[in-house]
């Protein structure tokens, strides 16, 4: 096989491994938030409120989708919008205690799925991987830069 035919299949079964992984992760109890809204949460958890244009660019989604996912989990009870204190114009998006619960109660049930999926593998073999990711990560950013120049 060419090695453009390797990689066309290593494509295809790393997209299907995403949704196989996407599809556990449904059938685990997740369905409360979509994979973009679970995103953004958990970002909010880690770095606390946020513009929404910066929310944004750290879930790689346009200021119109951010606005979709922010009022869905308004909706939910799990983020709340406040105004900045010192622009009242600017408006901030901010996990509730509701949000904070449910993101870590997600944090162990994905460290158990995340178990049960990767934990046939060799401490090796996940180093492998992840090299690899970064790598493939690493040249799409740069391929990403070049277009945007």
């Amino acid at each position: 096989m060419s090695m453009r035919n390797e990689i066309l299949e290593l494509e295809m079964l790393f997209k299907k491994m995403v949704r196989t992984v996407h599809h556990e992760w449904q059938k685990e109890g997740f369905p409360k938030l979509g994979r973009t809204q679970y995103t953004a949460l958990e970002m909010l958890h880690e770095q606390g409120a946020l513009r929404l244009s910066d929310l944004a660019d750290s879930i790689h989604v346009t200021c119109g989708a951010v606005t979709g996912i922010s009022d869905k989990l308004i909706e939910g009870g799990f983020a709340r919008r406040t105004r900045d204190t010192a622009d009242r114009r600017v408006i901030h998006l901010e996990i509730t205690p509701l949000g904070s619960n449910l993101i870590e109660q997600l944090a162990n049930k994905r460290a158990e799925l995340s178990d049960l999926l990767y934990g046939f593998l060799t401490d090796e073999e996940v180093k492998q991987l992840s090299v690899l990711y970064s790598k493939i990560l690493t040249n799409v950013e740069h391929i990403q830069g070049q277009m945007s120049t």
